[in-house]
């Protein structure tokens, strides 16, 4: 028996430990004739699992090999960092890379730390730990039992915060001195402190040890907060910087060190998050305190802080400035940086800069006198007098100018089609590596189908290729139940690469059938279960058929009518026929207006399908079905755990769709909620598929998909669900909007993510430069969800002001002035969280639009008077509103 038949029987066998004591015996020779021999046996083994899983003990014996045979670093790493060779499981990275330690224990020092770093380099920061796991210990472990000093690469970095090894104390961490000074430096550190519960990972454990550590002499104090000041100028989001400001929080800085940094303090108010923001701020009055903040970086700190949105910081700064203008001698700088908050939005915030100043009025020169009066023109006209009668007599205010009105819409186009078995193996391998969007994922789609059938053996040449990176697990079927459409691309691609038949009958059951089909297992959404099943059809359809019918020619999601009669005739000429998902899919991506030509063009198709698409494009497509929503209180679906304080009932918004007439079996059952029979209970709001996909499903009838998406939409404002681009391609469909639009809308602006509350402003400005924004319905949608306790006043007037900012003064005007009847509170009651802000903004409007008119309960609200901003800005309100 040969070396290599010795081996292979080993690794067969998922003995990791005796390959590696059997291969540590063998010469050089044979080694190297192991080694040869590896690749091909991989490659033979992953076709014969159909690229199912190897089995882990499998894997990592095939680790352990080449580990110990292959001899160049390089090769040896590349071998290490196969996706193929991943473990699955927890513990099981550290147990393969263990294995992989004790297997090259005889191995020069040189090599290993070679291989350690080249592995190290393969690790993604802030990527996927499932990708990352198995590559940084591996690299760890061999450094560990080498004693060389770590890979300092970014991803070796990020892996040590976020995965750690044994959760042993920090002091005692082979890697510290060396890492340490990089925790500052490698992306994605940030965001792995953030990330609780991974043992020496967790916020906690990193901000108090390093403390102590620094405490007791372990670790130098002045690379810790240096490093800390250094990674606030790099910048970055709250979320990846928050850890570091709680580490600089802990080491309590001295007077002395604060004032040290003074200069890089001030240098982070005008721009870093708030989080940062407050603690520079804390430093800079610090510094100011002991006598160390000079003129010039006082009047840059004033003026930075003044001109920040975060009202936290401008109360704070203006405490400051009140304070220490006179103390320090600067009450003209002061008086003139504070005179940018003569401008805000917010009434108490003028108002206490307008204080500010006319208590320090004697005390100013004729310069700056002449300063205040200019910028309180602009004033109300009371705090203007205010200032006249301190300063002197102050201008009108200029007439504004009319809002130019939100931003035109712009649809998204599509790439060209692919055309190329060699484009499509790129775009396959990106997309095996990008994002679940729809419109490139069916693009994708279209084109192994379409190539498949005119090249088989060419297209799947190609996309061997791509094989190796299909990970283990895809080669599953039941993975096409999965929520990640990348995975039903692979299994797609993969039914080419197999020549296996594939199945569509329990999805097809699942969709069709509901409750009686699932009987007691989980029910996944209605839009889930269809997409599931096309996608299903869609593999079965690989090399079968010349052209799928429905793939968008849009990026909303709809399909050119002529193309799809093109698509037709192709099937018809190729004696096949479409499958019954495709087919309705593409009948519900018709657009609402169908050209004549195409209609007369699919009047001569032959077949059902064909019959069937020309009697649709003849009547123009689908009536509208009948869209209602209701708040319900029901039971919950998920029920809480007994011993829980959780209610066992929930109040939410639920739709009801009402199906006309004549339509469709499978689009009626797909049109139509809830599924059998009234609610009974309120469903599982939290889907973790892509909802993403669920607007470019149903183009013509943007009402509809709203309504699906409504019993998931209330975890939008706490979890990240792509709800920005969710929204972003609502906006983009057509047909009619409503309450159902409104209350999605109003649940994505109400996210605590900003980039998900940015997306959802965007949606917002499309819808209105689409003219199709329900701006009453929405306002009413804002008030009701506010007293379920689903959405936050404060974020939506934010994300409200955005839209107003970019010219959508008219719609926000609307939305809030439908809001404040359902919000206002009555007497004795504790106002929303931001109703205030809610009311300046629509002063804000209201001015920039000439609006007037009567808001149910403001009189009432603004006539209790008091010198809280509440009663403010219902007043300022109520007056702008004022006819006259």
């Amino acid at each position: 028996m040969s070396a290599w038949d010795e081996v292979r029987a080993g690794i067969e066998a998922g003995d990791a430990q005796g390959v590696g004591e059997l291969v540590r015996g063998l010469g050089d020779d044979a080694r190297r004739a192991v080694a040869k021999e590896l690749p091909a046996y991989l490659r033979a083994r992953v076709a014969e699992t159909g690229r199912g899983g190897l089995g882990d003990r499998v894997a990592q014996s095939l680790l352990v090999a080449g580990a110990c045979t292959i001899g160049g670093a390089a090769a040896a790493a590349t071998w290490l960092c196969r996706s193929d060779l991943r473990p699955w499981g927890q513990g099981r990275d550290e147990r393969a890379a263990l294995q992989v330690r004790e297997a090259t224990r005889g191995r020069p020092a040189e090599w290993r730390a070679d291989v350690a770093r080249r592995v190290a380099g393969r690790i993604r920061p802030s990527g996927d730990l499932w990708d990352s796991g198995l590559l940084w210990h591996i690299a760890a472990e061999l450094a560990r039992e080498g004693g060389f000093e770590p890979p300092l690469s970014d991803g070796f970095v990020f892996g040590w915060v976020a995965l750690g090894g044994p959760p042993v104390r920090l002091r005692d961490d082979p890697f510290l001195d060396a890492l340490l000074p990089r925790l500052f430096e490698a992306d994605g550190v940030g965001t792995a402190l953030t990330s609780p519960g991974a043992g020496v990972g967790s916020p906690a454990y990193w901000t108090t040890e390093l403390a102590a550590l620094a405490r007791e002499g372990r670790v130098d104090r002045k690379v810790l907060l240096d490093g800390c000041v250094s990674r606030f100028l790099r910048g970055g989001t709250a979320r990846e910087l928050r850890s570091f400001v709680r580490l600089h929080d802990a080491l309590e800085p001295t007077a002395d060190e604060a004032a040290d940094r003074t200069r890089d303090h001030v240098r982070l108010l005008p721009a870093a998050p708030p989080v940062v923001a407050e603690a520079a701020l804390r430093e800079v009055v610090r510094a100011d305190e002991a006598g160390r903040l000079d003129a010039g970086l006082f009047d840059e700190a004033a003026g930075a802080l003044l001109f920040r949105p975060e009202k936290k910081l401008l109360r704070a700064a203006l405490t400051w400035l009140g304070r220490t203008a006179r103390r320090r001698d600067r009450v003209g700088a002061t008086l003139r940086a504070v005179t940018v908050l003569f401008a805000s939005d917010a009434a108490d915030l003028s108002e206490r800069a307008v204080k500010l100043a006319v208590r320090y009025a004697a005390e100013a020169d004729d310069g700056v006198r002449e300063a205040v009066r200019d910028a309180a023109s602009e004033l109300p006209s009371d705090q203007r007098e205010l200032i006249a009668a301190a300063f002197g007599a102050v201008a009108a205010p200029a007439v504004p100018s009319s809002p130019s009105g939100p931003p035109p819409f712009e649809p998204r186009e599509l790439p060209a089609p692919i055309g190329s078995a060699a484009g499509l193996t790129e775009e396959f391998l990106a997309a095996l590596h990008g994002e679940d969007d729809r419109p490139g994922i069916e693009r994708l789609l279209a084109g192994l189908v379409e190539l498949a059938y005119r090249d088989p053996d060419g297209t799947r040449g190609a996309l061997e290729r791509a094989a190796p990176d299909i990970t283990p697990w895809l080669g599953h079927g039941g993975q096409m139940n999965s929520y990640s459409p990348r995975v039903w691309a692979a299994f797609c691609a993969q039914a080419l690469l197999s020549g296996a038949r594939v199945k569509v009958f329990h999805p097809a059951a699942a969709f069709r059938r509901g409750d009686a089909w699932l009987r007691d297992r989980p029910r996944e959404p209605l839009l889930h279960r269809f997409l599931v099943w096309r996608m299903r059809e869609i593999a079965g359809a690989v090399g079968r058929v010349p052209a799928l019918l429905a793939t968008p020619t849009a990026a909303s999601g709809h399909v050119d009518p002529g193309e799809l009669v093109d698509r037709l005739e192709r099937l018809e000429a190729a004696g096949v026929r479409p499958g019954a998902a495709d087919l309705a899919q593409a009948l519900l991506r018709v657009p609402r207006d169908v050209d004549a030509g195409a209609v007369t063009r699919a009047g001569r198709l032959s077949s059902k399908e064909g019959r069937a698409v020309a009697s649709w494009l003849a009547a123009g497509g689908l009536v509208d079905p009948v869209v209602e929503c209701e708040s319900l209180t029901l039971p919950r679906a998920d029920v809480p755990l007994s011993g829980t304080n959780e209610p066992t009932h929930q109040t939410s918004v639920l739709p009801t769709v009402t199906v006309p007439d004549g339509v469709p079996r499978d689009i009626a059952r797909l049109w139509g909620l809830p599924e059998s029979g009234p609610w009974t209970h309120i469903p599982r709001s939290r889907f973790w598929g892509k909802t993403t996909w669920w607007p470019g499903s149903l183009p013509s009838h943007t009402e509809v998909a709203a309504a699906h998406l409504l019993p998931y939409s209330p975890e939008w404002g706490d979890d990240r669900s792509d709800q920005g681009e969710v929204l972003l391609g609502l906006a983009e469909t057509d047909g009619p909007t409503g309450a159902a639009t409104a209350t999605v809308l109003a649940h994505g602006l109400s996210s605590r993510h900003t980039g998900d509350r940015a997306g959802a402003t965007d949606a917002l400005l499309a819808f209105c430069g689409r003219g199709r924004l329900p701006s009453a319905e929405l306002g009413a949608a804002v008030a009701m969800l506010s007293a379920q306790g689903t959405v936050k006043i404060n974020r939506v007037t934010q994300a409200l002001g955005a839209a107003a900012e970019a010219g959508a003064h008219g719609a926000v005007h609307t939305v809030v002035a439908a809001a404040l009847p359902g919000l206002l509170p009555a007497p004795g009651a504790r106002p929303a969280a931001g109703l205030a802000d809610l009311l300046a903004l629509g002063t804000r409007t209201a001015e920039a639009t000439g609006a007037r008119g009567v808001v149910a309960g403001l009189a009432e609200v603004a006539g209790r008077g008091g010198s809280g901003r509440l009663a403010k800005e219902a007043g300022r309100l109520h007056r702008t509103l004022a006819p006259g």
